[in-house]
């Protein structure tokens, strides 16, 4: 009886030990901003942290890529296959930061996550963020 509570105790511990990035509750791959915190205040270049529950690469490797944009720009991306990711050149303010899991083809996975920074100061650039959608980073 002891052998059997001590499994179903360990069993609930690691139920309950979920990581970010993990597959969604209906199998689906997930993304996750891990930093900076959201409504952080950020210089003019900052990392953005991430994590999936899948491997990313290059999509020409067939494997999954995730793409970054600021302020609502969908269609004005950067392909990044690698976290940290340094964006520089937003100008000050308040501004939203978004990331899309995509698929090697660049259809979406379906997964997809943003935050809010404020950037207090630096940024006379284009931020790399804001490409024609057919970098690679």
């Amino acid at each position: 009886m002891r052998k059997i509570l001590l499994a179903l105790a360990a069993s609930m511990l690691l139920a309950g030990c979920s990581t970010a990035g993990a597959t969604g509750a209906d199998g689906s791959p997930t993304v996750t901003i891990t930093g900076p915190a959201n409504n952080a205040d950020v210089a003019g270049t900052f990392s953005l942290e991430f994590t999936t529950s899948v491997e990313i690469g290059p999509p020409e490797s067939g494997k999954h890529h995730v793409h970054v944009f600021t302020d609502g720009h969908t269609d004005d991306y950067t392909v990044v296959t690698a976290s940290p990711f340094q964006i520089a050149g937003l100008p000050p303010g308040e501004h939203t930061v978004g990331v899309t899991l995509q698929n090697a083809d660049h259809s979406p996975a379906g997964a997809s996550a943003e935050l809010t920074v404020n950037v207090t100061g630096g940024g006379q650039a284009p931020s790399p963020t804001q490409s024609s959608g057919n970098d690679y980073y």
